[in-house]
């Protein structure tokens, strides 16, 4: 029986629970945070947005929409994602066809948590556009850029031992600094996120993403498989999966 015990345990141990939102960035369960993954990880995940709160390709139907992305921590203070969203189901309904937005973000941290000062992040997500062309789906609009946020977000950790191995709180604040079609983050947002006693490699995650409040969870299997979550609005359905691993 101890065997099998700390077979599970081994299974699902873990380095660090910091991994991606659903955005594809370092986060929360949906908001960025000013969390960090270690110098060189990359991660290459896919998540699954319920329609309900996203509206970007509708013409008269909401998509539910999946997303593909990589991310890549270097430097160490910087973080780089690449991303498409596509709308499911489309493709088989429209004459227009679409390969989905294509995004970009980046991440700087220009100070690391401290014992006694919190990280802090300057993000851009989504500040890549596409020009000359029409956007297919907003007619008479030149470029395309979905998601769009220009933020700063403070993280703290704290440690309560006899209940919770970390407690972390994030607040950050967004704004619509660049002309895009349409935002995430925008106004203040905050979450906190826990990690029960001796099981770091589980977190459960509470937030206000400057529109709605979500719920979620993240699972670390086998230290490289982050799986993700939750409910957008405590109505809709929205989660992923990720691996995750360190470059030589």
């Amino acid at each position: 029986m101890k065997r099998l015990f700390f077979a599970v345990v081994f299974f699902f141990v873990m380095a660090s629970i910091h991994s991606q939102s659903l955005t594809g960035l370092s986060g929360g369960y949906s908001i960025p945070s000013a969390d960090f993954q270690k110098d060189k990880t990359l991660i290459l995940g896919y998540n699954y947005l319920n329609s309900k709160y996203y509206d970007l390709y509708s013409k008269g139907k909401d998509y539910s929409y999946s997303i593909g992305y990589f991310a890549l921590t270097f430097l160490p203070f910087a973080e780089v994602s690449v991303r498409i969203t596509y709308p499911n189901g489309y493709n088989a309904e429209h004459e227009d066809i679409i390969i989905g937005d294509r995004m970009i973000s980046g991440r700087l941290q220009p100070l690391r948590e401290g014992k006694y000062h919190p990280s802090v992040v300057i993000g851009l997500q989504g500040f890549y556009k596409t020009t000359g062309k029409d956007d297919p789906i907003n007619s008479g609009v030149k470029g395309a850029s979905y998601f769009n946020s220009s933020y700063i977000v403070i993280t703290k950790h704290v440690s309560f031992n006899n209940v919770f191995d970390k407690i972390g709180v994030t607040v950050g604040y967004g704004a619509d600094f660049i002309a895009a079609n349409t935002y995430q983050f925008i106004g203040l947002f905050y979450g906190i996120n826990v990690s029960p006693k001796n099981m770091e490699y589980l977190e459960l995650m509470m937030e206000y993403d400057a529109d709605k409040w979500n719920v979620g969870m993240r699972l670390t299997i086998v230290k490289h498989v982050v799986i993700l979550a939750g409910f957008e609005g405590f109505d809709s359905f929205s989660g992923g999966i990720s691996y995750k691993f360190r470059l030589p």
